[in-house]
């Protein structure tokens, strides 16, 4: 949070600018990357000459000649499109890469989308003209995926039900394939200092005016999706362990209900003995003692490690809150 009053009113009363930043992460494209390009900037000058857009693509150490044809192609731009390609100094990962772009991002909006083809340029349209009409943050979900089949589609779909029932953000249910984020949005995400997270989620967790959009995400032009089935369980594990609790506090009512059950078996034992003068055997007793520890042992992990996340969500300093919108005025401070 600003601690001078005066720059947060001038931050949030600023007239909207007309610079669009486009976050592209790149990772072995040199075969989508011309006609990417290509298909950008010419929509960029035909379509929406009245904003300046600035395009970097961030390089995640490719193995084959994409950062070169990138420094190649910035030569050569329409008068409103700017072309910058920075390279990571080790391969990180789509969202490493995505997280480092907006990080140095200028823009007034700024949007973030594949460098694989598959997002067509007319969606940038949608998102800047939800954006005029004042919402903070506009996001384009798949309605459907022509280069996934439905083995991928479904996991697609199973895995974003996971992480929003895990960590309670609140998601679009058809997960999120291309973002637009005003300043505001990207200011509050930039002093987010975290690792191991998704960034996706970070995102969303912050709050602010949301808009949603759906587009068909098309065939890639060329090569093979580098989002390999371990990737996505990566990505997956990240968002749970870095947005929930949930895990925790299910093993806390495990242990619980556990320990319950067998106190209960302990009073039948009890009265078995004292009421109907049945005495346990030996294995009654021995299974009691055993299970009865299992579950003190649940139930006391359960409770340590919700000591744990709170530590950690301490350790984090995620902020408490963000403002959305700031009115009226305020005196000159001489």
């Amino acid at each position: 949070m600003p601690t001078d009053i005066q720059q947060l009113f001038q931050q949030h009363s600023r007239s909207r600018g007309n610079l669009i930043s486009i976050v592209l992460p790149v990772y072995n494209e040199q075969e989508c990357l011309p006609e990417v390009v290509k298909e950008l900037t010419t929509y960029f000058a035909d379509c929406q000459p009245h904003y300046r857009f600035e395009m970097t693509f961030v390089d995640d150490r490719s193995t084959d000649g994409s950062f070169a044809l990138l420094k190649e192609m910035s030569k050569n731009t329409p008068a409103n499109v700017k072309l910058s390609a920075l390279r990571l100094a080790k391969n990180s990962g789509s969202h490493i890469a995505i997280t480092a772009g907006l990080n140095i991002s200028r823009g007034d909006y700024t949007i973030i989308m594949a460098s694989d083809g598959q997002d067509p340029a007319e969606v940038i349209g949608e998102l800047i003209l939800h954006w005029e009409k004042g919402n903070d943050m506009v996001f384009a979900a798949r309605e459907k995926n022509l280069d996934h089949g439905f083995i991928d589609n479904l996991f697609s779909y199973l895995a974003w039900k996971v992480m929003i029932w895990s960590t309670k953000v609140p998601m679009p249910s058809k997960g999120c394939d291309m973002l637009g984020m005003d300043r505001k949005v990207l200011d509050a995400f930039n002093r987010m200092d975290e690792r191991n997270t998704t960034f996706i989620f970070g995102i969303f967790s912050l709050g602010f005016k949301k808009k949603e959009i759906t587009y068909i995400k098309r065939d890639r032009i060329a090569g093979k999706s580098k989002w390999n089935f371990f990737r996505k369980v990566a990505i997956l594990l990240n968002a749970i362990t870095g947005y929930s609790s949930r895990p925790l506090k299910l093993i806390t009512n495990f242990g619980l209900f556990v320990f319950i059950v067998l106190m209960l078996r302990w009073l039948w034992v009890i009265i078995r003995i004292y009421v109907f003068d049945i005495p346990p055997t030996d294995l009654t007793i021995l299974l009691n003692t055993i299970f009865t520890s299992l579950g003190l042992v649940i139930l006391l992990l359960g409770f340590i490690g919700d000591y744990i996340w709170r530590i950690l969500d301490e350790t984090r300093k995620r902020p408490l809150y963000e403002f959305s919108e700031v009115e009226g005025e305020i005196f000159d401070q001489k």
